[in-house]
Formats: structure tokens, C-alpha cells, sequence
């Protein structure tokens, strides 16, 4: 199997690497519309983000058909729905840091 094929074959979760690449790609835009600093990983595929350069990052995956942050309680929202989950990992970071929701 070649590394393209690879990356067309699904996955479980019904979304393949490419898919998800796609998805967190749009995630990147909507991330960045509302100020927030983004890092795009298509190796694994993942994005990281943060409110500012000195705060922590957050990992956001797309896992089972679901954007997911915050591995300690699974913070989800259907990948389907970019401009939502952007919203709400915006708000998130944003009142984590001390910004305020948006």
C-alpha cells in the first residue's frame, strides 16, 4: 500500500488522514478569524493553539468524528461544525488565560 492510499483508507471513525487534515485546516482559518495563534502537525494530524505567545498550548485532534481539546475531561464538538468548535476552543482559551469569553 503506497502512503496515498494509506492516507485514503478510513479509519474507524469514518474520516480518513487527509479528511482530517482537511477539517483541521478549516479549523486553522476560523481559529485564526478570531485571534487566536495556531500551529498546524499534518504528521499526526493535529493542531495546537494558544490565546497568546506566552500562554500554554492546547492540542486540538480530531477523534471519533469530533474535534477534541483538553484530554483531561474530552472537551468535544462535531467536526462537522468547524465555525462552532472554533468558537468554543476561542472561548475556552480565551477565559483560561483570563481574556474573557469572547
Amino acid at each position: 500500500m503506497t502512503a496515498q492510499e494509506a492516507s485514503q483508507e478510513e479509519t474507524p471513525a469514518g474520516l480518513n488522514h487527509a479528511q482530517k487534515v482537511d477539517r483541521l485546516v478549516h479549523l486553522c482559518r476560523e481559529l485564526a478569524k478570531r485571534g487566536i495563534r495556531v500551529e498546524m502537525s499534518d504528521a499526526r494530524p493535529a493542531v495546537l493553539v494558544r490565546s497568546t505567545l506566552t500562554a500554554p498550548r492546547v492540542s486540538v485532534e480530531v477523534v471519533d468524528g469530533a474535534f477534541v481539546w483538553r484530554r483531561d475531561d474530552y472537551d468535544r464538538h462535531p467536526a462537522e461544525d468547524v465555525a462552532g468548535a472554533a468558537y468554543r476552543i476561542a472561548d475556552y482559551l480565551k477565559a483560561r488565560d483570563g481574556d474573557g469569553p469572547e
